[in-house]
């Protein structure tokens, strides 16, 4: 059984690791749900907490669709996992 824990985990290692990390590499929730293979109302869920710990952030891209990306903050949780 698959975790809220390891389901942030996965979104935080995939956002690093696609080089979702600024504004402009943002990334739709659409797009994180279909490569996660999550359903969207579950993404939208973990990336409002992940927002609100401060890993990611949200920005409106041009078409007014909201995306998200790894903060710095983020980057450093990733790199944790690894050490």
């Amino acid at each position: 059984m698959v975790t809220e824990k390891d389901e942030s985990t996965l979104l935080l290692t995939f956002l690093h690791n696609m080089g979702y990390v600024d504004e402009e590499r943002a990334v739709e929730v659409g797009e994180l749900s279909a490569a996660l293979d999550l359903d969207t109302e579950r993404v939208e869920e973990i990336l409002r907490r992940l927002e609100s710990d401060g890993y990611v952030a949200r920005t409106r891209q041009r078409g007014g669709m909201v995306s998200f990306y790894l903060t710095g903050k983020g980057v450093i949780r990733v790199c944790s996992i690894y050490t």
